[in-house]
């Protein structure tokens, strides 16, 4: 959890007091791991159309070729009115892969930034995790799993597999 406070800024007295305030409305307090939850929205196979990403398919199965784009949409929902940052991971499990050119390395790759932010009046957190077949390396049968896991003891919130075969 971020420090905010006058420990966090290194002021006191009075003139502290009122910055300390000031600075304080910026800071970003971490909501509780045990309020949040998370859905998918949709899930698929993905293509390039007119210069835009569209879901083409809602299948979980994944034809083994280069240029293939498959993922989740994902919604994660904070109880009550509580905002600031998620502690929550974003990660794609897949087979163990070496691909220097797009620094992968292992069974796990993050998937976007963790700890997000969410704002004062938001309700939730949507996005989409995408992978790209980008490189022959990639090319290896197997599951490739999106998860969104609580950062304190690693409670997985949301998780969507795909099946990537015919390597």
């Amino acid at each position: 959890m971020r420090r905010c406070g006058r420990e966090a800024i290194g002021v006191s007295g009075v003139v502290g007091l009122g910055l300390l305030v000031g600075l304080s409305l910026g800071c970003q307090r971490e909501v509780a791991p045990e309020k949040l939850s998370a859905s998918v929205v949709a899930f698929g196979q993905y293509a390039l159309e007119s210069g835009l990403l569209v879901r083409t398919t809602s299948s979980y199965e994944v034809k083994c070729e280069l240029g293939a784009i498959f993922g989740v949409e994902y919604r994660v929902d904070v109880e009550g009115h509580a905002f600031g940052e998620l502690p929550v991971e974003f990660r794609w499990r897949h087979p163990e892969l070496a691909v220097p050119a797009s620094k992968i390395w292992g069974e796990e790759t993050p998937a976007r930034s963790s700890r997000p932010v969410l704002e004062w009046g938001e309700r939730a957190l949507e996005g989409r995790a995408l992978w790209t077949l980008e490189d022959p390396l990639e090319l290896v049968n197997g599951h490739y799993e999106f998860v969104i896991r609580r950062l304190d003891d690693g409670t997985v919130l949301l998780s969507q597999y795909f099946l990537l075969g015919g390597c």
